[in-house]
């Protein structure tokens, strides 16, 4: 169960990610082949992440360009792709396919150990008329924000009108497209996160992310992109016989980790008087750097406790929080290994602090700050 942090803006971001969910979905992903992947956890679940997104896109609406990744954290996540994995990203040649009337473009893909991102651009091919929507193109065109609304605003529609109905009102054909990243299984750290934004030209991004476990081995993560594309059927939204899918292979390089740490924790360390601080790790990558809090239940402790209490925050010298990393989240995903507890946390600098503030709740349930350094 994917907790969030007390002082992050996006506490309530993401719906959490029941067990049997989960469950469901590594199942999945262990049996699937040519069928549609599970769909995961939308960015868009909640009016904060919409108005985010909102304010993200009238910037880059204003300078007409295509998004990015970077565009899509800057603004109010208060998250920034370090400028490292910027470069990485820049350097990425794009790969195209085409499923139908739908061109897909690969402008942005980066990994690590600890998570693994592309941005795919879906566009209508050359000499195609029509609408472009993401998967539910039965929202209303003005429902993915700002810059879909503008869309509608070109076409000359309401955005308040769903895509079928603009179509139907403009005698156009409306196509509906998806593009995910597909992981292996055992490399999964909690649930992905997939978000489509609209561009000014008619075109979208669809943004789509996978934290990772840590446990990758080689120089490539072995990933596959799924691709989707409907030409919607006016009259019966059900209607799958317009539709093209596939997997295709899409290695990404593996960036190395930087450097790693370790801080000194006083004996006894313990969260509630209930989870003993038995060790805090940190690793540099260029996406940022990712603390793992190691932690053990103790005697009396139970799950419920720990899904409801259990937090453990770094924050800076002043108490604020650090800016959020790209991840947009921290916590545990699970209690697979209890009554060991690792519980991450991803903030965006570019180096590893020497000292460390921790915030957690005493035997009281007070908020006690503890400097930590680092290991010699």
């Amino acid at each position: 169960m994917k907790r969030n942090m007390d002082n992050m803006n996006l506490r309530d971001a993401f719906r959490p990610m029941p067990e049997e969910t989960r469950d469901a979905l590594m199942s999945a992903a262990r049996s699937v082949k040519e069928d549609e992947p599970v769909k995961k956890v939308a960015f868009r679940t909640v009016l904060i992440a919409a108005c985010v997104i909102v304010a993200t896109m009238a910037v880059a609406m204003a300078a007409g360009q295509i998004f990015g990744w970077n565009d899509f954290f800057k603004k109010d996540y208060g998250a920034d792709i370090p400028k490292t994995a910027q470069e990485i990203m820049a350097m990425c040649e794009p790969v195209s396919w085409q499923e139908g009337d739908v061109v897909f473009t690969v402008r942005e893909r980066y990994s690590d150990s600890r998570l693994a991102m592309i941005s795919v651009e879906a566009r209508l091919a050359d000499g195609v008329k029509g609408i472009l929507a993401a998967d539910d193109f039965t929202e209303t065109i003005g429902a993915y924000g700002e810059n879909s609304a503008a869309v509608a605003k070109q076409f000359g529609v309401d955005p308040s009108m769903t895509w079928v109905e603009a179509a139907k009102e403009l005698n156009l054909p409306l196509y509906s497209v998806r593009a995910t990243l597909e992981i292996p299984s055992e490399l999964w750290g909690s649930e992905a996160y997939e978000d489509p934004m609209f561009n000014d030209n008619g075109s979208l991004i669809y943004f789509s992310l996978q934290p990772l476990n840590g446990q990758i081995s080689g120089e490539e993560i072995k990933a596959r992109l799924y691709l989707r594309a409907k030409l919607v059927n006016l009259e019966d939204a059900e209607d799958d016989t317009n539709v093209t899918k596939e997997y295709v292979d899409l290695p990404i390089h593996a960036e190395k980790t930087i450097a790693k740490a370790e801080y000194i924790i006083p004996e006894d360390t313990k969260v509630f008087e209930a989870f003993r601080i038995d060790s805090i790790q940190a690793e540099l990558l260029p996406s940022g750097l990712h603390f793992t809090t190691s932690l053990t239940a103790l005697e009396g402790a139970t799950q419920d406790m720990a899904l409801d209490k259990l937090r453990v925050d770094i924050v800076q010298e002043n108490g604020e929080a650090y800016p959020a990393g790209i991840t947009l989240s921290s916590g545990f995903s699970n209690l697979d290994t209890w009554p060991q507890i690792p519980y991450t946390q991803m903030i965006s600098v570019d180096h590893i602090p020497e000292t460390i503030h921790l915030v957690f709740p005493d035997a009281s349930g007070n908020d006690t700050m503890l400097v930590l350094q680092l290991k010699k």
